[in-house]
């Protein structure tokens, strides 16, 4: 199955970001060039709370939910230094809930 991406303005992917626990996270991936905190946090809801965090300080240069395999992966880039992703089980109902268009 080819990879479907949703664009995402960096206000909805806060607003996501924000309500994400909602439609069953799978697993959170945080990548901080500038920070070694990331490589030491152990669960999902300590690395959302790091991320909702380190995305209040900084820019979001491109945000996109990608669809691929059966999985949703919100992925959010940050003034090339951070990259989280964030996979989530219901992906369906968070395209419907928030009316994503692939672009």
């Amino acid at each position: 199955m080819e990879p479907v991406i949703y664009p995402l303005t960096p206000e909805k992917a806060l607003s996501i970001l924000d309500v994400i626990e909602d439609y069953g996270v799978v697993s959170v991936d945080v990548d901080n060039a500038a920070s070694l905190l990331d490589d030491m946090l152990e669960s999902n809801a300590k690395k959302l709370q790091y991320a909702r965090r380190i995305l209040g300080e900084g820019n979001v240069d491109k945000a996109v939910l990608v669809v691929r395999d059966n999985a949703g992966i919100l992925v959010i880039k940050m003034e090339n230094v951070v990259e989280m992703r964030v996979v989530v089980r219901d992906y369906r109902r968070l395209i419907e809930d928030l009316s994503l268009n692939a672009g």
